[in-house]
């Protein structure tokens, strides 16, 4: 198998992915307690010391809750991420990670693939989307995965990379009628409303309807919320997505299921 990537969930209980290349194995985020990884990875037939590397977007426990288990079971694991969101991650650790320390808006390397921090704006220290670019193996074509989350809006450099991406993991988190009709306090609406929050249902689809040109043919819908969210909605408001760029494979992905979508 010379390319696979596995959503093993994405959601505010958890955020985790894996990319296989050429027997090269990333995680992005790895925000599953231990149990709930080792069952998600053991699906997938992998064990956490499979896993070369994790890159980490930010220091929200749903990014990176997991860390120190993998590390545990796996004490060689790469562990990437810029400086302050490594400072704060590890002052909540008992153990010390292997840090590989990167600085926001550079690509960088690691066996064979480049990996691109891309800046987001998010309430956290220093909060990054990346964009991995996956070699090819014999005649396969190299893809470019780009997984954002966690934004609140969507700036001219996140439109530069999602126009960029062949396969593409988007925020779609709140329905607008949902947040506004939920138990949530104002202070907690207007925080994931604000341009550091989240990403709506209708800013995504702007987001996508908005871009001139662009390449990906796979798209993931994720980080829906399970309280302010619905995967219809979503699914309804991407029709014009689909309508817009009929080559386009689209996929909601469930906050309530584990291991949700897989493409090799």
């Amino acid at each position: 198998m010379s390319f696979a990537f596995h959503i093993l969930g994405t959601s505010s209980s958890g955020n985790c992915s894996v990319i296989e290349t050429n027997g090269v194995r990333l995680m992005l985020d790895v925000g599953f307690q231990g149990p709930r990884l080792e069952a998600a990875l053991a699906k997938l037939s992998l064990e956490a010391r499979a896993i070369d590397a994790v890159f980490i977007t930010h220091e929200h426990s749903d990014h990176c809750i997991g860390l120190a288990a993998l590390i545990r079971q796996n004490p060689a694991l790469k562990v990437f991420a810029n400086r302050e969101t490594a400072r704060r991650i590890q002052g909540a650790l008992k153990v010390r990670p292997d840090w590989q320390i990167f600085e926001t808006g550079t690509t960088f390397e690691f066996r064979g693939h480049q990996i691109t921090s891309i800046p987001i704006p998010h309430d956290a220290a220093d909060p990054v989307g990346f964009a991995v670019d996956c070699p090819a193996a014999d005649s396969a074509t190299a893809r470019r995965v780009t997984w954002l989350t966690d934004l609140g809006h969507a700036t001219e450099v996140i439109r530069y990379h999602v126009a960029l991406a062949d396969v593409l993991v988007l925020e779609a988190n709140y329905d607008d009628e949902m947040l506004d009709a939920s138990g949530r306090p104002q202070h907690l609406k207007q925080r994931i409303r604000g341009n550091f929050g989240h990403l709506s249902n209708l800013a995504a689809r702007d987001l996508l309807l908005g871009l001139r040109e662009w390449q990906a043919t796979e798209l993931y819908l994720g980080h829906l919320s399970k309280e302010c969210n619905r995967t219809t909605i979503v699914e309804a408001l991407m029709n014009e997505v689909r309508a817009h760029k009929t080559d386009l494979r689209v996929t909601v992905i469930d906050p309530l299921e584990d291991n949700p979508a897989s493409l090799s």
